[in-house]
């Protein structure tokens, strides 16, 4: 549908009124393609709007606001919100410890997406630091409930695999990136950079691996006590020993990880704190 000359006149006589609810407004039609909101227009397809002129008036809003210099803005979805993870460091010990930690959509905006879906539904709870190397990554993401593992994990109802998406931060010590073993492999796991791993000797930024957050509280105490008693036994024996079998962890959950590897530090808790 084109939009006629009667239209953007009957728009500029409707512009104050407008104004006072270019918010509302925009919230509705930000995510619905120009096309679609025509082709729906034009057949009479107003399903969930209340009227025609509501639908007229969402496409003349959307599509002119640049013309007349109006600025309408909904809440960013690039804006930055943080996450704390309670954190039992020492599993003998009831002190809990906290790693607080700022998502940014700006430097990924699917990978922190996924990151807050993860944390509302309670994937990350009693969840274990599985995989915790000295000076290099500290990685969590294997939840403790096996029915989530075989939903996010094993693909059997549908993929969650993230598309790859371009990095624009580099793997510095306190950053956060998802884990992936290919092209658009990113699912659940997420290691935290305990060093400067953009560089020699690890090379993570040429990898591609994305950074998407980073740890604003808690680096030198949570994060620095870390039970790292298996990644170092992983580290000296090359992998032989100390390594936790991430099939056998996704698919028993904590029941496996308790027995074989009981000393692992566990995420108690994770939530979306506020918005920054």
């Amino acid at each position: 549908m084109k939009t006629s000359l009667v239209q953007l006149l009957l728009f500029t006589g409707m512009v104050n009124a407008l104004q006072q609810h270019h918010s509302l407004i925009f919230r509705r039609f930000q995510h619905v393609p120009l096309k679609q909101m025509s082709d729906n227009f034009e057949e009479g397809n107003v399903s969930g709007y209340d009227t025609r002129r509501n639908v007229l008036n969402g496409l003349l809003g959307v599509s002119t606001w640049s013309i007349f210099g109006l600025q309408a803005r909904a809440t960013d979805v690039s804006d930055p919100f943080r996450i704390i993870l309670t954190v039992q460091t020492d599993v003998k010990s009831e002190v809990t410890s906290e790693i607080e930690i700022e998502v940014r959509p700006d430097w990924a905006p699917l990978a922190a997406k996924r990151f807050k879906e993860l944390v509302e539904i309670g994937y990350y709870n009693e969840s274990r630091f599985h995989r915790v190397l000295p000076g290099y990554v500290a990685q969590f993401g294997i939840a403790a409930d096996p029915g989530l593992n075989k939903e996010w994990m094993f693909c059997e109802k549908n993929c969650k695999a993230l598309p790859d998406e371009a990095r624009k931060q580099s793997n510095k010590r306190g950053t956060l990136s998802f884990a992936s073993s290919g092209k658009n492999s990113r699912q659940t796991q997420i290691f935290i950079n305990l060093g400067n791993n953009d560089g020699p000797p690890n090379f993570l930024d040429g990898q591609n691996f994305v950074p998407f957050a980073r740890v604003i509280n808690g680096m030198d105490d949570a994060v620095k006590n870390l039970n790292s008693e298996y990644g170092i036994l992983e580290s000296v024996t090359g992998g032989l020993a100390g390594s936790v079998n991430q099939g056998k962890a996704a698919y028993y959950g904590s029941e496996y990880l308790d027995v074989v590897f009981p000393k692992l530090s566990v995420i108690k808790s994770a939530k979306v704190l506020n918005e920054v």
